[in-house]
């Protein structure tokens, strides 16, 4: 199992509602309405200077996310597959993670919008 726990932060104005993916080994992976970022751990989500951050991608304007109370946005989750509510999906690989369209496209590793990788690049 890559992921430890989930933790769901809802915010007062819905602005900054989030979903955050804690792995074994440490490193947190933060999914937002607009964008996804993977940290070195959790006190890194909270400083406000950035120090921490792995890597960054913005969402696409195609896909739309739907943000829900319960589990946030993520509608499913089994080893490396993060299903999102919305359709699209994130997926994690040995070598970072990856955001598909959708399932199939994850599952066969085509048409990836981009990757962020484990390892913060110098």
């Amino acid at each position: 199992m890559i992921v430890a726990h989930q933790e769901v932060i809802e915010s007062d104005s819905g602005q900054k509602n989030c979903t955050l993916l804690h792995f074994h080994r440490g490193q947190v992976l933060r999914i937002g309405c607009d964008s996804v970022a993977l940290y070195r751990d959790r006190n890194a989500v909270d400083d406000p200077l950035g120090n921490g951050v792995v890597g960054h991608e913005l969402i696409p304007n195609t896909i739309a996310l739907r943000f829900e109370p319960d589990t946030g946005f993520i509608d499913q989750q089994r080893a490396g597959y993060v299903g999102l509510h919305g359709g699209a999906v994130l997926f994690i690989r040995p070598d970072g993670i990856a955001l598909y369209n959708n399932a199939q496209d994850a599952l066969r590793n085509q048409h990836a919008h981009w990757l962020i990788p484990f390892v913060k690049a110098h």
